[in-house]
């Protein structure tokens, strides 16, 4: 099942919360295929960005047989120190008012959103992790990768070069290590 995230594609909605919101999208979706009879076990989260942050923080006590994450960030407030003053033209000074103001007007709260937080608790329940980001992502840097990976030790990180944010489905190998990653942690023990 492929779903659009609040705001996004096809979706009703009228912003996206960067995740603080989204997360309620993915975990309907889940209580959907659960209704239609499917097992939380036969499902994998597979996310791009937003929606990379997104699975992240739906995976944790979802039962879900693995997660695939792509150029994800690790933390809403990180990731908007760094993009914030480039998008918005504004000094960085200017950051902690913004979040203040997404939190007292718009009813998001940044400093809740901390996928890495959640691939921690994830990985302490045993959800395999497939972490995919190139080292040239301008988007959001590889160091939030890094920082998804250390929350996880037992992750798979498959680290590319030469390709921009959510590029990863161009190169010649993702199929093959997408499906080699879901051999290997969630279908080697039905065999």
């Amino acid at each position: 099942m492929m779903i659009d995230l609040r705001a996004q594609g096809g979706s009703e909605g009228e912003r996206v919360t960067m995740g603080y919101k989204e997360v309620r999208d993915m975990r309907g979706a889940l209580l959907w295929l659960k209704e239609r009879g499917f097992a939380p076990g036969e499902e994998v989260l597979h996310g791009f960005s937003l929606g990379g942050a997104t699975v992240l923080r739906a995976a944790p006590k979802s039962g879900v047989a693995a997660v695939v994450e792509e150029s994800a960030y690790s933390d809403l407030p990180l990731i908007l120190r760094q993009q914030l003053p480039k998008v918005s033209g504004l000094p960085s000074f200017f950051t902690p008012a913004i979040f203040l103001m997404g939190k007292l007007f718009l009813g998001i709260d940044p400093w809740a959103v901390r996928p890495e937080e959640d691939a921690r608790r994830m990985c302490q329940e045993g959800i395999p992790l497939l972490i995919i980001h190139s080292t040239d992502d301008k988007t959001t840097p590889f160091e939030h990768a890094k920082r998804i990976k250390a929350a996880c030790p037992e992750a798979t990180l498959w680290r590319i070069k030469g390709y921009e944010h959510v590029g990863a489905y161009a190169h010649p190998e993702y199929r093959q290590r997408i499906l080699g990653f879901l051999r290997t942690e969630v279908f080697a023990e039905e065999t």
